[in-house]
């Protein structure tokens, strides 16, 4: 059952980096094609965002295999219930996000298209996800 759950934790472990090397790629190529058509400020974000989600990850990793070299689930109930609070709260905020959004879009925020609005929406529900995490895991549950 002991190596059942540790084989799980590491294949986990495995598909989080996987995925994140993956997204960090995507940047990547966003960054490069970014610079070729001279977007300085495409460039700087892409570059901002694969940083961020590269340490991310790291931090991810490093705290995972640590745990479970001491012999810890990669995920217990303390981190399952810090999971769907902030998963939760940060839903119910992107609500009024998108709300906000959809109403400043007429006259007070100027998106280039659609595309564009989405993508800041988007950029936003992960930023308040990250924000609620980081206080739920901070908090005593």
């Amino acid at each position: 059952m002991k190596k059942e759950i540790v084989l799980r934790d590491r294949l986990r472990l495995i598909g989080i980096l996987t995925v994140s090397f993956l997204v960090i790629s995507t940047g990547i190529l966003w960054v490069i094609v970014s610079i070729r058509k001279g977007d300085t400020a495409g460039a700087v974000f892409g570059s901002i965002i694969a940083i961020s989600i590269l340490a991310f990850a790291l931090f991810v990793y490093r705290r995972g295999n640590r745990d479970m070299k001491e012999g810890y689930p990669l995920q217990d109930e303390r981190s399952k219930r810090v999971m769907e609070k902030a998963t939760s709260k940060a839903f119910l905020v992107s609500l009024y996000l998108l709300m906000a959004i959809g109403y400043l879009s007429d006259d007070i925020i100027k998106f280039r298209d659609v595309s564009q609005a989405t993508s800041f929406a988007v950029g936003g529900m992960a930023i308040l996800f990250l924000m609620f995490w980081i206080y739920y895991n901070k908090k005593e549950i």
